[in-house]
């Protein structure tokens, strides 16, 4: 779940964090060369085994010679835990700082305090993507490619965009001002209050001209589920002929929260998926009772942003014949993490089993191929076309 794109009140699935290497040149060298004495263990605490001696040396030199002072600690460690899960060499083992993670945790739960535009750092200058509907940003007039070049007064710009994301989030209430640019204009200044910023999981419509229910799921976040139910209820009132179920560029989110929504098409106690921990044993999940859209005829759209969760519900339908897939193959990202918060409330994210699909496929680094594929091309999107979409509303129109 990785997207150059930030909310202020964000909604990114997952961030990267980069781990940069030193070099060692000059006065460093000699210091290498002929380091003061430590004891044989490097100065660490006598709980801690002898590897951790290498990394309390390290430690203790860099405490001792660095010429940079004072030194941030938490921004060392920070460092160093993103070091050793970088080592294991899993992409989806990996350490979160608590900055960040509470921007995440918040995105899961589909609700955040801040302005409610979509923004990202192009070419050093934080720009507007879009606006969110009905946000405090909409009502204060800000409009996509604005660009953001201080936030009460703070220059912004070449910052780190989740460094910018948390100087303009903030608590309901209260106020931040912004100098913005927009196009060849003179920079004027917009002072926005803060506002609760809910965004939908699932967007759902009928297709204009046709008797199609189109639901698109944007991540597996935890109100989802009912979402989901409220907007099938809501389509189904309607007496479509069909659904189209849209997991396109959907970086996945909760297990739990993925059989929900598979529940909502799949017969009671039909299996969802396996998973299997690293000394084989297995778990199944199944189907829960009560779905609303058991018997409806039903398209997925998937792509290779459909990812984790996404791809647990996609292989559930494909495997029970209940849906038809189209699109292009999946991410592959058929692994189950625990998520660990840590004492500074930074997040580690440890790989702990793999999931298979009903009929006991790999989805890991395999992905979940469609019945029908059907390429979306960089000229379609500019062009604002979904050759996808179509394929699916004629496939359903036409009964096959």
């Amino acid at each position: 779940m990785f997207r150059s794109i930030i909310r202020t009140a964000l909604l990114s699935g997952l961030l990267t964090l980069l781990v940069a290497g030193a070099f060692v040149g000059g006065y460093g060298i000699s210091r290498m060369l002929f380091p003061p004495s430590l004891p044989a263990d490097g100065g660490a605490p006598p709980e801690w085994k002898a590897p951790i001696a290498v990394f309390w040396e390290a430690w203790n030199y860099v405490h001792q010679d660095f010429y940079k002072i004072p030194l941030d600690d938490n921004a060392l460690v920070n460092g160093t835990v993103g070091g050793m899960v970088e080592a294991l060499g899993d992409p989806h083992t990996t350490f979160v700082d608590a900055r960040r993670a509470e921007i995440m945790r918040s995105d899961m739960q589909g609700s955040f305090e801040g302005i409610g535009a979509t923004i990202t750092m192009r070419e050093g200058r934080l720009t507007i993507v879009s606006i969110i509907k009905s946000s405090p940003a909409e009502r204060a007039g800000l409009r996509p490619e604005d660009i953001i070049l201080q936030v009460d007064g703070k220059v912004i710009q070449n910052m780190d965009v989740t460094e910018a994301v948390m100087l303009i989030r903030g608590p309901k209430g209260t106020r931040v001002k912004l100098l913005i640019l927009r196009g060849n204009q003179e920079p004027f200044t917009v002072e926005i209050t803060r506002d609760t910023i809910r965004i939908p999981f699932v967007e759902a419509k009928m297709i204009e001209g046709t008797k199609i229910g189109y639901i698109r799921l944007n991540e597996f976040g935890a109100t989802a589920p009912d979402e989901m139910v409220t907007a099938l209820r809501e389509l189904k009132a309607q007496n479509p002929t069909g659904l189209i179920l849209d997991l396109r560029n959907n970086p996945g989110g909760y297990l739990p929260v993925s059989v929900d929504v598979a529940s909502q098409f799949l017969k009671p106690n039909q299996t969802v998926l396996v998973v299997k921990d690293k000394k084989g044993n297995a778990d199944t999940y199944r189907a829960k009772s009560g779905g609303t859209a058991i018997n409806i005829p039903l398209v997925v759209l998937i792509d290779k942003g459909s990812a984790s969760a996404s791809e647990i519900v996609a292989a559930a339908l494909k495997d029970h014949q209940r849906a038809t897939l189209i699109g292009v193959k999946t991410f592959g990202k058929g692994s189950v993490q625990h998520v660990y918060t840590l004492s500074d409330k930074s997040q580690l994210n440890v790989t702990v089993a793999r999931f298979f699909s009903p009929n006991g496929n790999e989805i890991d680094e395999v992905g979940v191929t469609p019945h029908i594929v059907v390429e979306m091309t960089e000229d379609d999107i500019a062009a604002k076309r979904d050759p996808q979409l179509d394929a699916a509303i004629q496939f359903l129109q036409s009964n096959k």
